[in-house]
Parts: C-alpha cells; structure tokens; sequence
C-alpha cells in the first residue's frame, strides 16, 4: 500500500468547507473538478473570447484617423520660368506646407476577412474549453487512487477491530483457565502479546488513513474527516459501449481549428473594396499656388488586391494541413495507447472475480478452522499459539477478500474512466 501513499503525494487541491458523514465515488468527481483552478481558466477564456470576437467585428467600422505634418522643400514649380506670360506674375508656390487631416476609411468588401477570423476564434475558444475538459478528467484517475485507497484502508481497520475484539474475548477465557489450571500463563502471555500487535497494526493504518484522508480533502476542496465512510460504488462493465474520451472531441476541434485557419488564409488574397475620404485644414491647401490656410476635402473609393506573394498563402495552406496530418497521427496514437489500456483493466477484472470466487471458499473454511480451534483453547487441548496462528489465518483471508472486492470495483471504475464512460 506504500506505493499508492507515494503516489498521493503528488496530488495538488485546495482545502476548504465540510462534507457530509458519507461521500460517494461520483461526489468526489464533481467535488474535484468543481474546485480546480482549471474552473477559472475557463471563465477567463469565456471574457477572452468575448472581446477577441468584439475585435474581429471592428473591421467593418470605420477607421478615423488624424494626422498632421509640417515640411519645407528645398525646390518648388515655378511656372514662370517653364511658360512664361508677358506682363503676368505667376504666382510661385511656397516652401513649406502646413497639413492636418481627418481620414475615414469604410471597408464595403473585405472578402470574408472578418467572417474567418470570427470563425477561427470560435473554433479558439472551443478547442481551449475542450483542452481544459480533458486536463479535468485526469482527475477522475487520481480520485480513483487515492478513493480505493482509503477504502482499503477502511476494510483493514475493520477487520484488524474485529480480530482485537475476538482476542479480547478469549482473554478472558485464558485468565480463567489459568486460574483452573487448565491453561499455562504462557498461553495468557501470548494473548496479551497478540493483542498489543493488533493495536499497533491498528495505529498503524489510523495514521495511514489520516495521511490519506488530508489528500483526499485536498483533491476534491473540502475537509475530510476520516470518520466520513467512503460508499463502494456498485456498477456494471458494458464493453460494447463506445468510447466516450473527452480526448476525441478535442482531436476534432484541432482539425477544425485547423480548417478554419486555412480559410482565413484564403481570404488574404481575396480582392478588398473600401471608400475613403479626408477633410483638412492646411496652407497651401489642394491650390498650392494660394498661400493660406484652407480648408478642404478628398473622397473617394478604392481597391486592394495583393496578386502575388511568391507562393507564401499556399505554403502557409500547406503548413495547416500538415498540422492536420499530425493531429490524426496523434488520434490514432492515442487510440492505440487507449486500447492497451482497456484490455489491461480487463484483464485485472477478470483476474479478481476469480480471486473473489477462490476467496470466499478459503474464507468458509478458516472460519470453521478457527471455531474448531477456538473449542480446542478453551479445553485445554491447544495452546494460546495455535489458536493464534489459526485466527491470523481467518483474519487475513477476510482481508485479501475484502481488498481483492474493492480491486474489482476499483478495475471496473478504472475501466470505464478510461474508456471515457463515467
């Protein structure tokens, strides 16, 4: 059992609250992932989503922007000197400008931009929420472990009581038969010491099960008081049942996510349409031969077409799909990997149901040994050793039933947590 006690160790949880006198397999589960941080990680991807989409809309608002500049050139047009005008002064164009602009610019067609890219952080967001359902379900396995566990526990502590109860009992039938003559005080000793034992093995998994409990109470968020009784959960195994891993929608979110991407890809080389306009203040305004501060406007429409990124859309398409190709190469890995483990767990059960069968028969006949023994010690025709040897037998073949009874329990929950149908 030392090795499911290391194993515990590294459990993480946070403790809090009470729980109630008995607490079921089921409970547990919802108990541990309702208090995982992972809980909150899927509300902020919820608020992070919700503006990423905000964002993706912003494309089909208008931009405004305002600008502003001073320059001053070297050389200007001098029209004077290129046609000259008997007897007129053509005006000569200042050196500097003085410029501060309004620019609006309304897309009418952005070729699906705006759609993909809303598509594709819709297929974000659910891939992100599905990884977090599938980081969730690992601790199904880990509440498995340390809740079997303590079951165990719980079933050796009632045995070990149930054996001091019985060593009790004959105690007082040795100190009478001592004071008879029928028994030695040997025999008396021998009992004591028997006793001593099984309180020491009872200290032992007292402090065992606290060590456990306080685990336990860390997974699932809540106190756990180990006098709280664990319930065995009674369930049945259906192989036929598809699997049901939350590991699969997550492999077909990826591809998705994927497909999306590809699109948004697509639409970068997709002719764009927008309308534009500029109001200005300036000297020289749009006249250049008028020195003074104007205002003025510019409207107008325009097109964007990017016919030629040397083969860089298509190599990113190509990218994607690659990717694609990995994560169906992952799916059947995982498949593969999910399959050995069924039949693993399906070995195990079919190993402790006939571990089952063949102890309850051993169980029978210890017990009429035991009784017979019992008879002998108290006629004087045994020692107090003999009939110990017998109990411990009885005892421990209760105990490899009991534990063997929620291995099989623990085998079938086991299975059908891997297999994704709990």
């Amino acid at each position: 059992m030392h090795k499911y006690l290391f194993l515990l160790l590294l459990f993480p949880g946070l403790a809090a609250g009470q729980i109630q006198d008995t607490l079921t397999l089921f409970k547990c589960y919802e108990m541990a992932i309702g208090s995982d941080p992972a809980m909150h990680e899927k509300m902020l991807l919820e608020n992070q989503y919700q503006l990423k989409i905000k964002n993706a809309g912003v494309g089909w608002y208008p931009s405004l922007d305002m600008n502003g500049s001073y320059t001053w050139q070297s050389e200007v047009v001098e029209l004077g000197e290129v046609i000259p005008v008997p007897g007129f002064d053509i005006p000569v164009m200042p050196h500097y400008n003085y410029k501060l602009t309004l620019d609006i610019r309304q897309t009418i067609y952005d070729g699906g931009l705006a759609k993909s890219q809303k598509a594709v952080e819709n297929s974000n967001y659910s891939l992100g929420q599905q990884q977090i359902d599938v980081e969730l379900y690992t601790l199904k396995d880990r509440v498995n472990i340390i809740y079997f566990y303590l079951l165990i526990l719980q079933k050796q502590e009632e045995m070990a009581s149930l054996m001091l109860d019985e060593l009790k009992q004959k105690r007082m039938i040795v100190e009478s038969g001592v004071k008879n003559g029928i028994l030695l005080s040997s025999d008396l000793d021998l009992i004591m010491a028997e006793i001593l034992k099984v309180e020491q093995q009872l200290s032992e998994i007292k402090i065992s099960e606290q060590s456990a409990c306080e685990i336990l109470g860390l997974l699932i968020g809540n106190e756990f008081n180990k006098v709280t009784r664990l319930v065995i959960p009674d369930i049945d195994v259906d192989v036929t049942r598809m699997s049901e891993r939350p590991e699969y929608q997550l492999f077909e979110l990826q591809i998705n996510n994927l497909d999306a991407s590809k699109k948004m890809v697509r639409t970068q080389r997709i002719p764009k349409l927008y309308a534009f306009g500029t109001v200005g203040y300036g000297n020289p305004a749009l006249n250049f031969f008028r020195d003074e501060f104007r205002g003025y406007y510019i409207v107008g429409a325009g097109l964007q077409w990017k016919l030629w990124d040397w083969g860089k859309t298509n190599r990113e398409r190509q990218v994607l799909t690659i990717q694609q190709e990995i994560v169906e190469s992952k799916k059947e890995s995982f498949e593969k990997n999910l399959e050995i483990m069924l039949k693993d767990e399906l070995a195990k059960i079919i190993k402790y149901e006939e571990s089952v069968k063949t102890d309850e028969e051993i169980v029978i006949l210890r017990e009429k040994i035991t009784r017979t023994a019992a008879s002998q010690l108290e006629n004087g025709v045994i020692t107090s050793a003999d009939y110990i040897t017998e109990l411990n037998a009885e005892t421990q073949a209760k105990i490899r039933l009991e534990t063997h009874k929620i291995q099989l329990v623990q085998a079938r929950i086991n299975y059908l947590t891997k297999k994704g149908n709990i």
